[in-house]
């Protein structure tokens, strides 16, 4: 029979077991170390811990007193002569401890004199390397004042803030919630109406203040030299020279030109003279001029004037003459008066203005000068279907001899002119003054029916929506121009580069539409 094996039985192992196994374990492992001479190396952590500790014990070392020595027995201490303390035994001067601050307000204290000792601006280098152990303090480009900050918080002197201040910013705030509610019910009114979204009303955005402004990510100046979208490629080892290719000390001055609306000559008042002034110029130019007549026939230079004879003065001025022949005295009178309407007729007819000439000065008086700028209106007539005001529209404008255009659309009919600042007087008296646009024509009046009583409550009008100075003229004679719809009157101006007149009116039309 063949024997069984047996193994004997193992007992569990406990923990106090195990700790003495690991501390076992842990002890040769130094032992092979101190043979080999092995140090692990110190982690960044550790590093940056021991050179707080250098720091703070080098900072501090002089407040700190040394660790006193332990005694093995009680010291008897007395005072010499001196006033110094020491052991009555051995006759050893002693130095006793100092008290120190244990509290941290008063360590604090302490430590911020120790530490306004040193240079700035080794300290904050040194607080930067600590801070980021990447950086490199002996760079060029190295500024130890950037990413850190001051020990402690400076002082701020008591500010009064002026009278009125917050009135005023709670005055800016009410208006921007009334601007923004004005807004939403222009835009309630504009989708009620049916305007295309391209037709939308143009509002005035409010002021931005610089804080809601979105900074970018390199500004343009910036931009122009590394041409880049950012700064990433600035860094202290970027060769930097070779990016400002063009940029030089010198400075340049722009050429300084001369404005566009700049009168060339100085504009001189006219002097207007009184009814009394004008007769006494009158009077002092005939007197020099007969006075020069009669200096030349004194000096022989033109023959004296036969004497003025009228039927009057016909015995007074030839005596004998006019007893001598009467007949013939007579007719050389009445030759003589008959010269002289003829040469006051010639002289009259000399001096009259030809029809062309006439036209000319006609024209010359209603047109002016618009080479330094010209004066533009923009008016919107909620109704001109009437034929008579808009031949009185068109034929003034003419006379004026003013350019401009008329856009006839629904409820919008925008009438621009552009001329003179006198041309432009005229023609606004005649526009909201002279005519008369709630009034109705003959003809018309009778054409309409009695059903239209709502059209006839909308009472039409004529509203000056802007004036001011342009550069040139963007029209050229008057014209009438129907548009069925708002996108082609639109498309209309924009031709002629002043859409903005239409944003206008039509802006004005919406806001009128509201108010009722």
């Amino acid at each position: 029979m063949s024997k069984k094996l047996v193994t004997p039985k193992q007992e569990p192992i406990g923990p106090d077991a195990v700790r003495d196994m690991m501390i076992a374990a842990q002890k040769q492992i130094k032992d092979r170390q101190q043979e080999i001479n092995f140090t692990a190396p110190p982690t960044a952590a550790q590093q940056r811990l021991a050179e707080l500790r250098g720091r703070i014990a080098n900072q501090l070392g002089n407040l700190i007193p040394s660790q006193i020595e332990d005694r093995d027995r009680p010291v008897h201490v007395t005072i010499d002569k001196e006033g110094r303390t020491i052991d009555s035994m051995t006759g050893e001067v002693l130095q006793l401890p100092s008290r120190v601050p244990t509290l941290k307000a008063n360590l604090r204290v302490q430590k911020k004199d120790v530490i306004k000792q040193e240079t700035p601006k080794s300290k904050l280098a040194k607080e930067a390397v600590i801070e980021h152990p990447g950086l490199d303090a002996s760079a060029v480009h190295f500024d130890a004042r950037i990413g850190t900050h001051a020990a402690s918080r400076n002082s701020r002197p008591l500010v009064f803030n002026k009278k009125g201040k917050y009135e005023e910013i709670a005055n800016r705030q009410r208006a921007k919630a009334k601007l923004e509610r004005l807004q939403q019910e222009i835009s309630q009114i504009a989708k009620r109406t049916g305007i295309a979204v391209e037709n939308q009303v143009t509002i005035i955005q409010p002021k931005k203040f610089f804080s809601e402004l979105h900074v970018p990510d390199v500004e343009w100046w910036d931009y122009v030299i590394i041409q880049q979208n950012n700064y990433s490629t600035i860094t202290p080892d970027a060769n930097i020279p070779p990016m400002l290719t063009g940029i030089t000390r010198l400075i340049e001055h722009p050429i300084q030109l001369k404005p566009p609306f700049e009168a060339n000559k100085p504009v001189l008042l006219p002097i207007h003279l009184t009814k009394h002034e004008q007769r006494k110029l009158r009077r002092q130019n005939r007197s020099e001029v007969l006075k020069e007549q009669q200096e030349k026939i004194r000096l022989g230079l033109m023959p004296p004037p036969e004497p003025k004879v009228k039927i009057s003065n016909l015995m007074r001025v030839l005596c004998s003459d006019a007893v001598q022949d009467p007949t013939k005295i007579e007719q050389y009178v009445l030759n003589q008066m008959a010269q002289r309407i003829k040469n006051h007729e010639a002289t009259n007819a000399a001096r009259k203005l030809s029809a062309e000439q006439r036209r000319e000065k006609k024209t010359k008086r209603t047109t002016e000068d618009t080479t330094t700028g010209v004066h533009a209106s923009v008016y919107r007539v909620r109704h001109l279907e009437d034929a008579a005001k808009r031949f009185k529209v068109e034929t003034n404008c003419k006379q004026l001899h003013m350019t401009g255009c008329v856009v006839l659309c629904k409820d919008i009919n925008i009438i621009v002119v552009e001329g003179g600042p006198k041309q432009q007087k005229k023609f606004r008296r005649l526009m909201l003054n002279r005519i008369k646009w709630n009034s109705t024509g003959k003809n018309q009046s009778h054409m309409e029916d009695d059903g239209n009583d709502e059209q006839d409550k909308e009472q039409n009008k004529c509203v000056l929506l802007w004036q001011g100075t342009v550069k040139e003229r963007s029209f050229g004679e008057i014209k009438f121009k129907s548009c069925p719809t708002e996108n082609f009157a639109r498309e209309h101006f924009r031709r002629h580069g002043v859409e903005h007149y239409w944003d206008i009116g039509h802006n004005d039309s919406v806001l009128d539409a509201s108010t009722y």
